[in-house]
């Protein structure tokens, strides 16, 4: 297990894994009924912000859904294997408007969605990774400090996550977590995995 010293542990921990147990905690209805994933990305996007703005070192972030735009206005891309930049629209942005790089892209998916998976996860292997300036392509995203795969059910949660180590964007670790019940009401999430590859 991680220790929490540092601005990962806190991206991670503090600010992620505590808004997904605020997401349950308060929206399992929307979860449990199967409401759109765009809704519950963006309940996510609110508690995220709600703990953010009582950080005092990450109060200037904002968590914008479905953001397509670099500061310029221009749209935003994410650099394809084949070094093609393709449209990014990412679930879920965490960011300082008018900042060169975001602190988070977030994917999100429900349980049972099995569309575009592959395109998420290289989207944030992509935006994680961090190019020499001559390999860098000036209408792609890069330097993202971490990408989050989260993908929900109401039933069972699983975050993949997405860093970057030397700079390559990789698969860095997950977490599972279970739904704990009393009958159909929640009761709280449950870690029962974590898993760190070096």
């Amino acid at each position: 297990m991680m220790m929490k010293t540092n601005k990962r542990s806190i991206i991670i921990y503090d600010i992620l894994v505590s808004s997904l147990h605020h997401l349950y905690e308060v929206d399992y209805f929307n979860i449990k009924n199967g409401v759109s994933e765009r809704n519950i990305c963006a309940r996510l996007a609110h508690h995220m912000e709600n703990t953010m703005h009582g950080m005092i070192d990450y109060n200037e972030y904002y968590t914008d859904v479905e953001y397509n735009r670099k500061n310029d206005g221009t749209s935003k891309n994410w650099e394809s294997c084949q070094k093609v930049p393709l449209p990014m629209v990412a679930d879920l942005i965490v960011h300082k408007r008018n900042a060169e790089h975001n602190l988070m892209a977030i994917e999100m998916k429900h349980w049972d969605n099995y569309d575009k998976r592959k395109d998420d996860r290289k989207r944030l292997v992509s935006v994680v990774s961090s190019p020499k300036t001559e390999e860098r392509n000036e209408k792609c995203i890069y330097d993202t400090t971490l990408g989050a795969f989260v993908i929900y059910s109401s039933k069972k949660l699983k975050v993949e996550f997405y860093e970057n180590r030397g700079g390559q964007g990789f698969y860095s670790g997950c977490m599972s977590f279970v739904c704990k019940m009393d009958g159909k009401r929640f009761l709280s999430l449950e870690k029962i995995d974590e898993k760190w590859f070096n």
